[in-house]
This record gives C-alpha cells, sequence and structure tokens, in this order.
C-alpha cells in the first residue's frame, strides 16, 4: 500500500488537528453567532491540520530516507499560501479593531 510509519505518523497529526465532530462545529456556530467566524475557524483547523501533517512528513521522509517526500514544492506552495491568508486576515481584523477603538477614544475626548 506504500504506508510508511512517517506517513501513518502524518496522518495521525492530520486527524489531530482538523475540524472535531458535527456536533462540535455546531456547537462552536451557536457560541460564535457568525458564519464568517465559524467558516474561518474550520479553515484554520484544516490549514493547521494539513500544515502540520505536511511538515511531519517531509522531515520524517528527510530524517528516515535521505530526501523529501513526494509533492514538496506543491506542498510548500499551499502552506506558505495558508500562512499568507492567516496573515492577511489578522492584518485585516487588526486594523477594524484599531479604528474600533480609535472611534472610541476620540468620541471619550470629545466627551471630556
Amino acid at each position: 500500500m506504500g504506508l510508511t510509519s512517517v506517513t501513518a505518523l502524518a496522518y495521525l497529526f492530520f486527524n489531530l488537528y482538523t475540524p472535531p465532530c458535527f456536533a462540535a462545529i455546531g456547537a462552536m456556530n451557536s457560541e460564535m453567532r457568525s458564519k464568517g467566524w465559524l467558516w474561518g475557524a474550520i479553515g484554520l483547523q484544516l490549514g493547521t491540520g494539513y500544515t502540520v501533517a505536511f511538515l511531519v512528513y517531509q522531515f520524517g521522509t528527510l530524517f528516515t530516507e535521505g530526501h523529501f517526500g513526494t509533492a514538496f514544492i506543491p506542498g510548500l506552495i499551499a502552506v506558505a499560501l495558508m500562512v499568507l491568508a492567516v496573515i492577511l486576515i489578522g492584518k485585516k481584523v487588526r486594523s477594524h479593531f484599531d479604528e474600533q477603538y480609535r472611534l472610541h477614544a476620540k468620541t471619550n475626548a470629545a466627551k471630556a
């Protein structure tokens, strides 16, 4: 089948970091009360699972066989795109919070 111990370990890590069962996702939905944040959380969990599994597989294959595993460059591009997406979303959220708190600071300064 081609399933090595490194591949099995990478699969284990992927399953460990991916989104939980539908009941837990339903609880996240009721707690977050926003479809955007829910899908963002699910995407972040999938991206984290993929990244960790990719790193475990690639470095495990490098240590055990002396070369990187299959599809190193496409996987590296996918990980880089996920990291870029998290950074851009983080900057967008941060600028929204900065704008919101700046607005409150101006309102409080005007009242004083």
